[in-house]
């Protein structure tokens, strides 16, 4: 899983603005400085957001930063998503609004709302969900959460139960209850706030038609452009089928469809994939064609994938399927003469 730089960048303005040092964390992740994080850079493997928020609770001394973190004004740092909040006209179309708009900064929303015969509720799936970084992120996502249901005129009455799926934290109980209210339950399932449903459709105070639209209009433009590429995939596709036994690099299927490097790795990263990965699933979908056709050695297979050698074409087939060339061609002879049809 991968996040927007701007999630980096974000947690470094936090700490700045709640009056720590961000130069450890982000240091700690490789970056000199939160300037080098490109709001519309490529996108970074999740684990290095863990270390980075590893790094911040060390940095602050707090286990429970999430909870400043979650009410900090850095939250609103990201520019495409704070006009919407500011502006919307009802707190469902905001949570519905921060589920389509979710793709712009992580893979998927970490805030949902569930709605049943009992009430509703907001379930909080954070990117990261374990340890110490889990915790953090878990609690900022709640907090924000919270937070959201105030803009929307919810007082303590109207926060049924908020969860936490570990177990209390020792001498934290004044500060858990200032944020979220009496009723909090620790050890529980999942995540989630359990509010009163009547909140949903009331008018938020702060509704601006005119601007609310052209925050979405704005919002709907940045997402298409981030899924311009929704048919690239197929295009790297077909270029990579037609270039065997070449294995052309990023670079040069880049230049064949016409598009800059980094902008054919991005449109590929929105889409949940990469050049490699695309490569890897071209060459198991033409070895299993001319595995299941019988009519060529393994050797020659190798060959017309690019492979240098057969034990190399061997071992990546084996990390695709879990079975060598020689078992999957086997295989499908067994199906098809069970199915009465002639060995391949």
């Amino acid at each position: 899983m991968r996040v927007s730089p701007v999630n980096l960048k974000i947690l470094a303005y936090t700490l700045d603005v709640e009056g720590f040092d961000a130069s450890g964390p982000l240091q700690a992740c490789g970056f000199a400085s939160a300037e080098a994080l490109q709001d519309d850079g490529e996108w970074l493997p999740v684990a290095l957001f863990d270390r980075m928020m590893a790094a911040a609770i060390e940095a602050t001394g707090d286990a429970a930063f999430g909870l400043v973190a979650g009410k900090s004004i850095a939250l609103m740092r990201h520019g495409t998503i704070t006009p919407l909040v500011l502006s919307t006209p009802s707190l469902r179309q905001l949570l519905d609004d921060l589920r389509r708009f979710a793709g712009l900064t992580v893979e998927h929303s970490e805030i949902e709302l569930v709605e049943s015969t009992r009430g509703a509720r907001l379930r909080v799936t954070p990117v990261v969900r374990n340890g110490r970084s889990g915790h953090f992120r878990m609690e900022l996502v709640a907090t924000s959460a919270v937070q959201m249901l105030k803009f929307a005129g919810a007082s303590n009455p109207d926060i049924f139960q908020v969860d936490f799926p570990y177990a209390e934290p020792v001498g934290q109980a004044q500060r858990y209850e200032a944020t979220f209210g009496p009723r909090i339950a620790f050890g529980r399932k999942d995540c989630g706030i359990d509010f009163n449903p009547a909140l949903l459709d009331a008018r938020m105070p702060m509704h601006d038609p005119v601007a609310y639209v052209s925050a979405r209009t704005r919002a709907e433009s940045v997402l298409a452009a981030m899924r311009a590429g929704t048919d690239v995939a197929e295009r790297v596709r077909q270029w990579l089928l037609q270039a065997f036994p070449r294995q052309p690099t990023v670079a040069e299927t880049a230049a064949h469809l016409g598009l800059q490097e980094r902008a054919l790795r991005r449109h590929l990263l929105l889409l949940g994939t990469s050049h490699a990965a695309l490569m890897q699933e071209c060459q198991q979908l033409v070895a299993e064609r001319l595995l299941a056709e019988g009519r060529m050695p393994l050797k020659q297979i190798a060959e017309a994938l690019g492979f240098l050698s057969v034990h190399s074409f061997h071992r990546a087939f084996r990390r695709w399927s879990g079975v060598t060339p020689s078992a999957w061609r086997d295989q499908g002879v067994a199906i098809g003469e069970s199915l009465g049809r002639p060995g391949q």
